[in-house]
């Protein structure tokens, strides 16, 4: 009797341990999903401010430049959206159409040159169909929502991007305030400074990846429509935007291209990998010197571990947080470590 009782209590203690490692493990999920949403909106935050910034210098007044700013935007992407969202629509319509073609070319040159070594792979003709990809479509977008667990997350989620930029960005001072007091006061000055120094090289980096992103898109549709690529201006769309990440974006914006060549003329394959070498070196060593020189210019390892081990802990957000985060972390190590270390004449710092 009581070997069953204490054969009980062992039973009821793990399962309260699995219990708590459980909601441990869940509370951790949710702290880092609301950790990842308020950066993104900061980003947000910090790159609204400049242009506010800039009414406000003119006497303008906060909430009221916020205003005049998010007019000016939604009325820009609604013209734009006007114009090119029929073109953009018919583009994705002929990429649908073509995407299957171009795996089955894929698949096909894959198991020719396969055969010729000598390697058996896979069998059969039949192609990939449009519901393949619209399965893989799906579970792509299932997987999305489920970093914030459902459509009511995601519609909050929403908010979040929407006000916390718009209020930190008109009313700045009493969050600033509240975060400058959390330091002695002997530091508050120290605090500031490192505060307004963080939003600096964050903001000049944005406005250098901005641009990047412009240029690239923009060279990437010319020479996709010049080779002959279906849906050129989309695909250039797609490489502007994922160019947002350095040096791995560039990549990521190659690959949709590479297999829709396939379709076409072999030489396109070719053609199209030539391009965005091309556009990478444009990128790197043009316009990366030209519009980081006064901004921070992080090495590309220090890119590619950062986007690396953040996508992997945290997703596609974390690969698209993981460089601003280290243009904020080169900050606070320079100034909370390096130039105190260089002040003692490289003694210990307490």
């Amino acid at each position: 009797m009581t070997g069953a009782t204490l054969t009980d209590r062992g039973l009821l203690r793990a399962v309260l341990v699995g219990f708590a490692l459980l909601a441990a493990w869940r509370f951790a999920a949710a702290v880092a999903t609301v950790s990842l949403l308020l950066a993104t909106a900061l980003l947000l935050a910090v790159a609204l401010s400049a242009p506010v910034e800039a009414l406000h210098r003119r006497k303008i007044p906060r909430p009221a430049a916020v205003v005049a700013i998010v007019a000016l935007v939604l009325v820009v992407l609604g013209v734009a959206g006007y114009l090119l969202l029929p073109v953009l629509v018919r583009e994705v319509a002929l990429l649908v159409s073509s995407l299957p073609d171009a795996l089955q070319q894929l698949g096909d040159r894959a198991r020719e040159l396969a055969n010729r070594l000598g390697v058996q792979i896979g069998g059969g003709s039949s192609g990939i169909s449009p519901q393949t990809i619209a399965s893989a479509a799906r579970r792509v977008i299932g997987g999305l929502l489920g970093l914030f667990g459902g459509l009511a997350s995601l519609f909050t989620a929403l908010l979040v991007l929407l006000f916390v930029p718009l209020y930190l960005t008109a009313m700045p001072e009493p969050v600033v305030g509240w975060l400058v007091r959390l330091v002695p006061p002997d530091g508050r000055s120290t605090a500031r400074s490192i505060l307004s120094e963080s939003r600096d090289s964050l903001l000049g980096w944005l406005k250098g990846r901005l641009f990047s992103m412009f240029v690239v898109g923009v060279l990437a549709a010319v020479a996709l429509y010049l080779i002959g690529v279906p849906g050129a201006l989309f695909l250039g769309l797609f490489s502007g935007l994922v160019a947002f990440v350095p040096i791995i974006g560039s990549v990521v914006g190659a690959v949709p291209p590479l297999f829709l060549a396939f379709a076409g003329n072999p030489w396109d394959v070719l053609w199209v990998l030539l391009a965005f070498v091309a556009i990478q070196q444009v990128e790197s060593n043009l316009l990366t010197p030209l519009v980081m020189r006064k901004a921070i210019s992080l090495h590309p390892v220090v890119v590619i571990a950062s986007v690396t081990v953040a996508g992997a802990a945290f997703g596609v957000l974390g690969a698209l947080l993981a460089v601003p985060a280290a243009v904020v972390g080169d900050v606070l190590i320079r100034r909370l470590w390096f130039e105190r270390v260089e002040r003692n004449g490289g003694n210990d710092v307490p």
